[in-house]
């Protein structure tokens, strides 16, 4: 049976968890996670619902964040997680100090470029959950793909002994990554946005044939100037390093910001 709580009690700080940090608005990619969870050797699976004010740098951005609390919790008593946390904001930064998280050179890069302490915000946020609930994994999405990066830096920098898995990054049928920032755009705006997964397609095949990195990012941002999307970034990186690639690069990644009726959409892609 699924429990609701606001503060962490023994009981679930001893249990060997799972936890699943969401803002909510959860949707049918946060789905995915929960089934992953489920087939993790981990006794209980714990979802964490908080929005969190200290990775937004625009204040409109984070009045306008979707919330549904109550949609929330019924779709987690139906795929039975076993614990929802939703804290206050006074539960997840009391008066005390707490350890208020860099995200160094990388997290200011990309979305920390454009998105000045987001990346500090999320790493302290992250790491405040760690220290409350104690668990031994968690799951972040693949769509977050510099984030998650970030969190299994600071996994390895604090010596945690906390399993990071990586959920798959889940589209919906028109090829737009889905994310609770979907609920705000229009019905045409939505079609539009799934144009940036066939950017990124026509990238990945662009440089599939040159095998050249410029190149390739340059046909892109021209593909974001013809369909009249507007971006922040279009970029090729090491998976492992999150660094322009070089020699030793094994794995790429394609990655991406742009805007949509002023909303703003991130996705990537593997090359």
């Amino acid at each position: 049976m699924t429990k609701v709580i606001h503060k962490i009690n023994q009981e679930v700080y001893s249990e060997d968890t799972c936890l699943i940090p969401t803002m909510g608005s959860l949707h049918k990619g946060h789905t995915t996670l929960f089934e992953q969870a489920k087939a993790t050797p981990h006794a209980k699976i714990i979802v964490s619902i908080f929005v969190n004010r200290k990775q937004f740098n625009d204040k409109k951005d984070f009045d306008n964040y979707p919330i549904d609390i109550d949609n929330d919790i019924k779709l987690l008593e139906k795929v039975n997680v076993d614990y929802i946390f939703i804290p206050d904001e006074s539960y997840i930064y009391p008066n005390k100090k707490i350890l208020d998280v860099s995200s160094g050179a990388i997290g200011m890069q990309y979305e920390g470029k454009y998105r000045e302490g987001h990346f500090d915000g999320v790493l302290t946020v992250v790491n405040r959950l760690f220290e409350l609930i104690n668990p031994s994994a968690a799951i972040f999405g693949r769509k977050d793909a510099q984030q998650l990066f970030l969190i299994k830096e600071m996994v390895n920098q604090f010596k945690k002994n906390i399993k990071i898995y990586e959920g798959k990054l889940i589209r919906e049928t028109s090829g737009l990554a889905m994310s609770s920032r979907n609920l705000l755009l229009s019905d045409e705006a939505k079609k539009n946005a799934s144009n940036i997964y066939k950017i990124l397609l026509n990238t990945k095949n662009f440089y599939q044939n040159s095998k050249s990195i410029s190149k390739s990012v340059s046909h892109g941002k021209t593909l974001f100037e013809k369909m009249e999307i507007s971006y922040d970034y279009l970029d090729i990186v090491d998976v492992n390093s999150f660094r322009t690639p070089d020699k030793n690069t094994e794995k790429l990644l394609l990655i991406t910001a742009g805007y949509v009726e002023n909303i703003r959409l991130i996705d990537n892609l593997e090359i």
